[in-house]
């Protein structure tokens, strides 16, 4: 049986290191004004706070329709939502919630306002595709997924006042993806139960 408060202690490491990589790199290169760019009340009109949370959680919930569609037609998807649900199996909504905002708001800071402010979109979204490679072949479908995101997490990072639009639409995608798969393995392995005999 998963242990979720170690998966959420595991990724809360991770993702904070990131986090702090992305400080320390942002303050050292200038790039933190680009992370909160929106313009003031005196200034020209531009994006708003509210439409990046309200366009990043559009698009959240487009990919995870997009993810379900993908896990039901294609069976390599398939097969990669049972590899992450065996790791999920489990984890509930709290940690669904925390697993999000840690993975959501670390590699937002790293890939988005460090790397793409470094390097620009197409580089950055492949760097973010390739720390997206699992074990097995199968997992290629999770870096492809990764790189399809990544372009949209950095379109919305360049169009709509930095981290905020990107960072709803990350916490979308993986609140409500870790959620399901979590939920659905811990269904299937009760399934798998041995009946007691009445």
């Amino acid at each position: 049986m998963n242990n979720p408060r170690r998966i959420v202690s595991l990724a809360a490491g991770l993702y904070t290191g990131m986090l702090a990589v992305g400080i320390v790199w942002g303050l050292a290169r200038g790039h933190i004004d680009l992370w909160w760019a929106f313009p003031g009340p005196w200034d020209e009109p531009g994006p708003t706070p509210v439409g990046a949370a309200v366009l990043g959680t559009g698009l959240g919930l487009a990919g995870v329709v997009l993810s379900g569609v993908m896990e039901r037609t294609v069976e390599g998807v398939r097969q990669l939502g049972d590899r992450f649900g065996m790791v999920l199996a489990g984890v509930g909504v709290r940690e669904a919630v925390l697993l999000a905002g840690f993975s959501a708001v670390g590699e937002e800071v790293l890939f988005r306002g460090c790397l793409q402010s470094e390097l620009g979109l197409l580089p950055a979204t492949l760097l973010f595709a390739l720390v997206h490679v699992g074990p097995e072949r199968v997992y290629l479908w999770w870096t492809g997924s990764a790189f399809v995101f990544g372009l949209g997490l950095g379109l919305l990072y360049d169009t709509q006042g930095g981290l905020l639009g990107p960072i709803v639409m990350h916490f979308v995608i993986n609140v409500i993806n870790i959620a399901m798969l979590g939920r659905k393995a811990a269904a299937k392995n009760a399934e798998a139960l041995p009946t007691p005999l009445s």
